[in-house]
């Protein structure tokens, strides 16, 4: 076996998912050189699988091209033993989620001036991963990061902020190996009304979800389930928003509530743009009247540092020196398995899963031992082992690709039968192996591809079917009031999804028992979102016609 260019020395396993591990190493280079990385490592069973296998070079090259000093950098993509590996730097601190479980056990409030500065950061870098163009040069990556929520942010000790984990983030570089597409990502409690929906990915469903991390950074608390539909939304997001206590001048406190309103504005372009919020969040940061980011890092984030439980599950590799393989084992594949396409191009795909371990309690004394069967997904992150549930990427649409792989689906049902694919945790965004918060999914063995059914003759198709088995079925059809159509997306059941023009009856076939959801874009007409019809399987046919003129659905099953 041939040597390669450096060694790294295991110094000690950080977190670990179903698909690899992270390790705290030295890198030593063949002229004596070395210094401190962190090492995302393929699981060796992973590592001859095609689709797991370039999805992780994807990223690692996506992330390769954004140099953001908020942005986890990705030193380099090489293989270890044979395995798939990620040098990323590595970052001494806490993510925000744990920093918000630090202080609610302290009941301390999360200090202003450090908290919109953080936000500042993480608008910043979204900014410049859709808008910044690469040194390299050529067109802007149009990054959408697609899971931001506090567990993906992060601060240092030396005060230093960055956003993490862009396994599920869509993006348009020509690097890319996995053609494959599919269907949604992001973070249930943390994800935009449009997306939920299933319609295109913006920017702004970005700055939705940074919304909902600012929200929780001012109450500590969780904001809860977001209704899709467009009465509940309002309701909630204003019982919100007036909820958390503030202290401080009526005129600052009406700056901060109305830049949270501006942030989670139902439509998706009545919210701010990130490089707007970028001037926003300095100017709330100014004045505010108590501790700034530097000081905030320097004594509190380096307090709950030392609170962060020991990752330790006997790893054989810690303190062992492993060599890199040669740079030619980790060519581009030239794959002899590809995976099947699916349903609809502009689609992208779910990411990789493990079920991990929620969040140790904050009541008592720290536990300092956490030997987990599957644990922590966090990375490179200064001896950060939290053990913490894994997120729930999802998926709507639009351009570019998916950074993640379809191996796992959970299926929920949220918002009065709202259907939502929960594909869980990225592969390797920023510090986090397999994401952090939210529902722990079910590892399976093999990627979830399905073909495109057909587009029938009536304008409308089947993107991707309900997984659900054992459930009754009726035959649907609908039908659109307006001859002219329009744009309409059904989702419901567990992954089902459909697109229609309207122009005539659409055959969908058979669905199973449940509600479905619609979203609406008539013929030169307002988007309506949040309108249902409810399948009763157990009823041989159902026929449903939307009424524009009464924005609903009427008829049903018999």
């Amino acid at each position: 076996m041939s040597v390669g260019r450096r060694r790294f020395r295991i110094i000690k396993e950080i977190a670990e998912g179903g698909f690899g591990k992270v390790y705290l190493a030295e890198q030593i280079s063949s002229d004596g050189f070395s210094r401190i990385v962190a090492i995302k490592l393929l699981h060796a069973k992973w590592s001859s699988h095609d689709e797991v296998v370039m999805r992780t070079r994807d990223e690692a090259r996506l992330l390769g091209l954004i140099r953001h000093q908020h942005i986890v950098k990705v030193e380099d993509l090489t293989s270890i033993d044979g395995k798939c590996a990620i040098v990323m730097e590595y970052l001494e601190g806490v993510d925000l989620k744990w920093m918000i479980s630090f202080l609610k056990e302290r009941d301390q409030v999360f200090p202003r001036a450090a908290l919109f500065d953080i936000i500042l950061a993480a608008s910043s870098a979204l900014d410049a991963a859709y808008n910044g163009t690469p040194l390299q040069g050529g067109d802007p990556l149009r990054v959408i990061h697609r899971d931001i929520k506090p567990s993906n942010i992060f601060v240092t000790i030396a005060g230093g902020v960055k956003v993490l984990d862009f396994g599920t983030a869509r993006a348009n570089f020509a690097e890319r190996e996995a053609k494959t597409q599919a269907l949604a990502f992001g973070s249930q409690g943390y994800m935009a009304p449009e997306r939920m929906l299933g319609e295109e990915d913006t920017p702004a469903a970005d700055i939705f979800s940074l919304g909902i991390t600012l929200y929780e950074l001012l109450a500590l608390e969780s904001f809860g389930r977001i209704p899709p539909r467009p009465n509940k939304f309002a309701k909630k997001i204003d019982e919100r928003v007036a909820s958390f206590p503030l202290s401080g001048p009526k005129e600052w406190n009406d700056q901060v509530r109305d830049t949270l309103r501006l942030m989670l504005a139902y439509e998706p372009g009545k919210r701010a743009t990130a490089s707007q919020l970028v001037e926003i969040m300095e100017i709330l940061a100014q004045d505010s009247a108590d501790m700034g980011l530097r000081r905030f890092c320097r004594t509190l984030v380096s307090e709950a540092k030392t609170e962060l439980p020991v990752f330790d599950t006997g790893d054989p590799l810690n303190g062992r020196v492993v060599n890199e393989d040669a740079s030619s084992s980790f060519a581009r594949s030239s794959a002899s398995s590809t995976p099947a396409p699916v349903a609809q191009a502009p689609l992208s795909a779910p990411p990789m899963s493990a079920g991990l371990a929620s969040p140790p309690s904050m009541k008592g004394p720290p536990v300092k031992t956490v030997k987990p069967a599957v644990s922590s997904a966090s990375g490179p992150t200064g001896g950060r082992g939290t053990p913490q549930s894994t997120s729930a990427p999802m998926e709507s649409g639009g351009g570019g690709m998916g950074i993640g792989v379809a191996v796992v689906g959970l299926m929920v049902l949220v918002g009065g039968g709202l259907g939502i694919l929960l594909l869980a945790g990225s592969l390797l965004g920023g510090y986090h192996l397999w994401g952090t918060s939210g529902e722990t999914p079910v590892p399976s063995p093999e990627p979830v591809v399905e073909p495109a059914p057909p587009v029938p003759e009536s304008g409308g198709r089947v993107v991707s079917a309900d997984r659900r088995e054992g459930v009754p079925t009726a035959k649907v059809v609908l039908k659109y009031s307006d001859p002219a159509g329009g744009t309409i997306v059904i989702s419901g059941g567990e992954g089902f999804k459909a697109e229609w023009d309207g122009k005539a009856p659409f055959e969908v076939g058979p669905l199973g028992d449940g509600r479905y959801s619609t979203s609406i874009s008539p013929a030169g007409g307002k988007k309506i979102r949040g309108k249902s019809f409810t399948v009763n399987g157990k009823k041989k046919g159902c026929e449903f016609t939307f009424g524009v003129a009464d924005k609903s659905w009427t008829g049903g099953c018999k």
